[in-house]
């Protein structure tokens, strides 16, 4: 079902051209019935729109997680980030192989967005999303940032795991900070 809400065009482009195809072959040969019949791939062309409309995918839901966290983030809201992540979250620095600490540490960070580390400024360069279950999706995000700290406007690149949690809220359960400028971040940079 999510490739129909995800990739509608997919589906919708073929149907269009089942449609087309119909529709030459019954202006052709002037029959009635293959002009009526081009009018079924056009209702599953509707059909697709719809199901891509009304239903909201993993990706779809983890992509509101991430815009809610960069959201509190650049506030200075660290209640608000720390509503964003699992009890059980963990942070990564560089790839997903590395260890990873705890919830704790996360905390921490998001609590020096109200002072230290405030955000001056922020850019969403880039932000993906992929279903990877029925239940879980990966957010690929790059940002530009500036902070009280920095020294000027750092690229940083990002990657989250979302996942539906049993009281049905999506949380993210582990980032992997892949990058700040060109480097592998360190935990002194949280």
């Amino acid at each position: 079902m999510n490739i129909f809400a995800e990739h509608p065009w997919i589906i919708g482009l073929s149907l269009a051209g089942v449609a087309a195809l119909l529709l030459l072959v019954g202006l052709r040969l002037g029959s009635i019935k293959w002009l009526l019949s081009s009018l079924v791939p056009l209702i599953g062309i509707a059909v697709t729109i719809a199901i891509a409309w009304f239903s909201v995918t993993p990706a779809q839901h983890a992509t509101i997680v991430i815009n809610n966290l960069v959201a509190a983030a650049v506030a200075g809201n660290p209640a608000a980030a720390k509503a964003c992540f699992a009890r059980d979250a963990t942070i990564h620095m560089g790839a997903p192989e590395q260890p990873g600490e705890d919830r704790a540490r996360i905390d921490i960070a998001f609590d020096s967005f109200a002072n230290r580390h405030r955000i001056d400024s922020n850019d969403i360069t880039s932000l993906s999303a992929t279903t990877t279950s029925a239940d879980s999706a990966t957010v690929n995000l790059s940002c530009r940032t500036q902070t009280a700290s920095s020294y000027g406007i750092v690229p940083t690149r990002w990657s989250f795991e979302v996942a539906l949690q049993k009281d049905g809220t999506w949380r993210i359960v582990r980032i992997i900070w892949r990058t700040v400028g060109n480097q592998k971040p360190s935990l002194t940079l949280l």
